[in-house]
């Protein structure tokens, strides 16, 4: 009877354990089940969350974009933008890429001219969820910088100076290609920094003085490549330079023009339909700028019309008005080159040389020299080159480029 007692008792505390068992397990089945539900939601409200914080994020990118454009093509808000040091502007774009695709606000706040904070507030509502992502930047435009920047002398090709004394004043000398410098005695004097995108190159017997520093491979780091400026010569755009000119000559016409005056002053914008040959003792001043289709030479042959010797230009430049001597094609001034002072562009499409220069004699550009290349061997003669940023900006245009930049950048997610 003890026994059979004794057994009962074994069944009724193994059921126990059992339940025991089972509770527990339920328990823990419960508690994962609850803590995967819970993982679950966790992670699809993070997935919204970033699914809202890409779309606000690329919203509010896009108002940024949409305001730089406005500050380079819309002609309001980009004269706003380089005038008005106090200007402010706003504007908002519903649903920009296509339906229930949110919205943007994009604002712009001026704190000196060419200079502002843009900010822009990116905002998308989905299935009941609204996300919105703050973007602001600052952009700015150097104001009244020329396309070839703080370059007195420009090179697209090779800078070449040989047995010559050349001072680069106020601004850099840069070559897209290589600078080379030879030839027993040269000097040359450069008063910032000579920029090269290849490599420099100095012969021993050579003087170059640089209060700046040398920028190329062999001298790293390497200048940045510089766009060669465009310019519109003949284009039908009222903006060329054969639509504005004072006057247009024929090649023979502009000829004739020398062969009668032997000391001629022109005035304005001069274009002319061919080459230009100045030689036999000219003395030209040009009160303005002087235009050709194609070769500008100066100087090549000592005698022309019973008159010999050597050939003087002063160019005058007036503020906002273009001075120099530009050329289709190539600039040469040559042996019988007198006294050269141009307050202007010198501007070639091809080569730029100035060659055979007599020590008694002056070549100054207060401007800038531009050519596809340029050669200095002036044979001991002074070549002297004062970067004049405004007189180049009346020349070539204001700089594209100064493109609006943006320095900064950050965001602010709400």
């Amino acid at each position: 009877m003890l026994e059979i007692n004794m057994k009962k008792k074994r069944k009724q505390k193994n059921k126990g354990v059992v339940l025991l068992g089972a509770l527990l397990i339920m328990s823990l089945i419960l508690f994962l089940s609850i803590y995967f539900l819970n993982l679950s939601v966790s992670e699809n409200k993070i997935s919204e969350s970033q699914t809202l914080g890409m779309k606000t994020y690329y919203l509010a990118e896009a108002g940024i974009n949409h305001m730089v454009w406005k500050l380079k093509n819309d002609a309001a808000y980009r004269d706003n933008f380089k005038t008005n040091p106090t200007w402010t502007q706003s504007f908002t774009v519903n649903n920009p890429f296509g339906a229930g695709s949110g919205s943007y606000t994009v604002s712009i706040t001026n704190t000196a001219v060419g200079d502002g904070n843009i900010e822009s507030t990116g905002t998308i509502n989905i299935e009941g969820n609204t996300g919105q992502r703050i973007i602001k930047t600052k952009v700015f435009k150097a104001i009244g910088e020329s396309p070839v920047g703080n370059n007195g002398a420009y090179a697209d090709g090779n800078i070449d100076i040989s047995y010559s004394k050349v001072n680069f004043n106020n601004g850099d000398a840069h070559s897209n290609l290589n600078f080379i410098v030879n030839g027993n005695g040269t000097i040359v004097n450069a008063a910032q920094d000579i920029d090269v995108v290849n490599n420099y190159n100095q012969n021993d017997s050579v003087t170059v003085n640089v209060a700046g520093a040398i920028h190329s491979k062999d001298y790293p780091p390497a200048a940045a490549y510089v766009d060669m400026p465009a310019i519109d010569f003949d284009s039908a755009s009222p903006n060329s330079y054969k639509s504005r000119a004072t006057a247009i000559y024929t090649e023979n016409q502009f000829e004739n023009l020398l062969k009668n005056n032997q000391n001629l002053t022109l005035d304005g914008i001069i274009y002319v339909t061919g080459e230009v040959e100045i030689k036999g003792a000219r003395n030209i001043t040009i009160n303005g700028v002087l235009v050709a289709d194609e070769e500008i030479e100066v100087g090549d042959s000592n005698c022309w019309r019973g008159k010999c010797g050597k050939n003087n230009i002063t160019v005058n430049h007036t503020a906002g008005q273009p001075s120099g001597l530009i050329s289709k094609e190539k600039v040469e001034f040559e042996s019988y080159t007198g006294n050269i002072n141009i307050s202007g562009i010198v501007y070639s499409t091809d080569k730029l040389d100035i060659n055979g220069l007599s020590s008694s004699n002056t070549f100054t550009v207060n401007g800038g020299l531009v050519g596809r290349k340029l050669t200095i061997t002036s044979g001991w003669g002074q070549v002297t080159v004062n970067l004049d940023n405004a007189i180049n900006v009346d020349a070539l245009g204001e700089a594209d480029s100064s493109p609006i930049i943006t320095v900064e950048h950050w965001e602010e997610e709400y």
